[in-house]
């Protein structure tokens, strides 16, 4: 053991381009000494204490106390062996902040869960229910499921590398082939990481895994205690935990001889993070893969078209499942609501599909992606609404509790009798959600059991688990739900579903409105008829739209057809690679100078010829959260020389301007 000292460069969770200098000393001859991928705790200013990833690791010369005149500090704590990122991790970890044009310091944080070490405290078993069609018994795959099985197989054999885009139709069977090969990767000694889109779809998709594979299985996400994670984490580091099940975050676990990693629904927006860092798990799990050798399966029904098109080109093996299982998919169909009753917000068409549904003892699902009661609370006299003092966006009317929020920043104040600018009493709520469709349908049909599936009624731990589980077992005949209920759900005696708006997302001004709503028609229209016959009907106020017809002839052919040779004609991806700049500040006036100034330099400094720069240009939402929101876009390659120089203008962009946050946001998901 080392009885010198040491010079540790450590790479620490702040916002600045370098790495910092620490001294570890051994106190005694025992002290185990730390090596590069260490987790160590370290003094950071006058009283702060923060954790640090060891990057470099050399003798210290004797009687030096000091690098580049700065006094050094001695480690406080090695963190166990348990955190440590081996090889692979930190070659992933160095690749992201390469990408995503980031300190190091800021991504470790993702390879490790909040406060090391924790200790879970004990809790009381609580009795699982099963979800229904959970049989653990093997079941034979198809001729169309034995080819993914057997390519992946194939590679799992040889530990290369490989890339399989798995295209099947909502209930094809693309999870059997993900157990399937999660099998033949145990069966080698091998490891594995299950990613879903979403904390909801955990509890179902866990219970499905661990009645195959027991209690080598376990979930980490963000609903767990920090001591829950941290056994998750140690467990899947010691080898006892072999398979990982969660969102974008399980991604990070340290599972040991990783064979493989699945990417369910690997189109959902969910897996790009939304803030520092901003990183996007399905490109960072085929990092990862390339890296430790292993199959990295990416599924859906309904593939990204940045998917689509890698497919294409060779990057991914494709292997389709075009055929649904026990089913076929069921028909849809489309509701014009121009000239038709509409009884609160239900048409006839789908009131009577929905009466019809009951009678027969079957189930259905509606889909209506806003919460609250009312969109909007608006005086009849004036026109004036009531806007959110934060965000100058109209407050959405919530009645249990009866209140008004803001569903951008979280504010919230006291519905009024009255307008608040002119007095008159004619303060009317208009619009409507989730709250108001669950109110309406228990008017229509007293006697059905009615649930509602949204961000308002999952608030309190556990309660996805609790409502999924229910309807599942059939304790309740219509669900009503945001986004929430469209994916990746099984619930058999759904025979129903009827989609409120099925136009609603085709106004939002963005590049990926018309593929985002083609998704998530198609998602939402795939719980219908699993296990028996199912019908589904798409209320819309645009029946002609081409993505609408699409979603309802089960094409997604069409529909790439139709969007690819536009997204080509405007240089948008996948066919450019784009990256966005955001700028936030408490001053309209200072923010929109700082974007300017910036979009001055930034066609100064890069070439025109292969990089467009779009902006700079107000945000859809203007104002969020007390902060006025500009945006640059550019369209091209960023090289590496060029992001670090972007990077680097930001930071001085924000020395300049007090109070201004800036970001760069590679290969964004939204540009609203």
């Amino acid at each position: 053991m080392p009885t010198e000292s040491l010079l540790l460069e450590i790479a620490l969770p702040v916002p600045l381009a370098r790495d910092f200098s620490y001294r570890f000393t051994p106190d005694g001859s025992e002290a185990v000494p730390p090596v590069v991928g260490d987790l160590v705790v370290v003094p950071f200013g006058r009283r702060r204490r923060v954790i640090g990833l060891v990057v470099s690791v050399q003798p210290l010369a004797p009687g030096v106390t000091t690098v580049d005149g700065v006094a050094l500090k001695d480690v406080a704590e090695i963190l166990d062996p348990a955190y440590r990122l081996g090889p692979v991790r930190m070659d992933v970890a160095r690749w992201m902040a390469d990408y995503y044009a980031l300190p190091l310091g800021e991504v470790a944080p993702l390879f490790h869960p909040p406060a090391p070490g924790t200790r879970a405290r004990p809790r009381r078993s609580r009795t699982e229910r099963a979800y229904p069609d959970l049989d653990p018994a093997d079941i034979r795959p198809t001729p169309q499921q034995k080819l993914p099985i057997d390519r992946a197989v194939r590679l799992l054999s040889q530990r290369e590398y490989g890339a399989i885009l798995l295209h099947g139709v909502t209930g094809s069977g693309k999870t059997e082939v993900y157990l399937a090969v999660i099998a033949a990767a145990l069966a080698r000694g091998l490891g594995a990481i299950y990613l879903l889109p979403e904390i909801a779809l955990t509890p179902q998709t866990l219970a499905r895994i661990k009645a195959r594979f027991g209690d080598e299985v376990a979930a980490i996400h963000s609903g767990l205690s920090a001591g829950e994670r941290c056994r998750v984490h140690e467990g899947a580091a010691r080898g006892e935990i072999k398979v990982v099940v969660g969102p974008r975050s399980a991604l990070f676990a340290p599972v040991r001889e990783l064979g493989v990693i699945v990417v369910d629904e690997e189109h959902d927006s969910s897996y790009k993070q939304d803030e520092k860092p901003r990183y996007h798990a399905r490109h960072v799990a085929l990092v990862r893969g390339r890296s430790c050798g292993a199959v990295v399966i990416l599924g859906s029904a309904t593939p990204d078209l940045e998917t689509v098109v890698g497919a294409r080109e060779g990057r991914f093996d494709l292997c389709s499942l075009p055929e649904r299982q026990g089913a076929g998919l069921p028909g849809v169909q489309v509701v014009d609501m121009r000239g038709t009753t509409v009884r609160e917000g239900f048409t006839d068409e789908l009131l009577t599909a929905m009466a019809s549904q009951l009678e027969a003892g079957r189930q259905s699902l509606l889909f209506y992606n806003r919460r609250g009661f009312a969109r909007v609370m608006q005086c009849s006299d004036c026109g004036e609404a009531v806007t959110c003092p934060n965000c100058d966006i109209a407050m959405t009317l919530h009645l249990r509790p009866r209140r008004l929020l803001c569903h951008y920043c979280g504010h919230t104040q006291p519905a009024g009798q009255s307008c608040p600018d002119c007095g008159s009493n004619a303060f009317l709520p208009s619009g409507g959600g989730t709250e108001k469709v669950e109110l309406n349908l228990l008017a229509q049909f007293p006697s059905a059991r009615i649930m509602r599936l949204d961000h308002d009624t999952t608030r309190r731990r556990g309660s996805y688990h609790r409502i999924l589980t229910a309807f599942a077992n059939h304790e309740a005949d219509i669900l009503v739900g945001t986004q929430m209920v469209a994916k990746g759900h099984h619930f058999p005696q759904v025979g129903l579903v009827g989609v409120l708006a099925a136009d609603d997302g085709l106004a939002m001004p963005d590049f990926r409105a018309s593929e985002r709503t083609f998704q998530l028609l198609t998602q939402v229209a795939g719980r219908a008829g699993r296990t028996g016959p199912g019908s589904v009907i798409f209320q819309t106020w645009r029946p002609e739209d081409p993505v609408i017809l699409a979603a309802a002839a089960h094409d997604p052919e069409r529909f790439l057809a139709l969007e690819l040779p536009v997204r080509e004609a405007l240089g948008y991806p996948p066919y450019r690679r784009l990256a966005r700049i955001g700028l936030l500040g408490r001053r309209m006036a200072a923010t929109r100078e700082a974007a300017e100034a910036l979009a001055e330099a930034l066609r100064a400094q890069l070439p025109s010829r292969s990089m467009q720069i779009l902006g700079p240009a107000p945000g859809v939402f203007e104002r969020l959260q007390d902060r006025y929101r500009f945006q640059i876009l550019l369209k091209g390659d960023l090289t590496r020389k060029q992001k670090s120089w972007t990077a680097q203008c930001l930071r001085e962009l924000k020395a300049a301007y007090k109070g201004l946050d800036a970001y760069l946001d590679i290969d964004p998901v939204a540009v609203f």
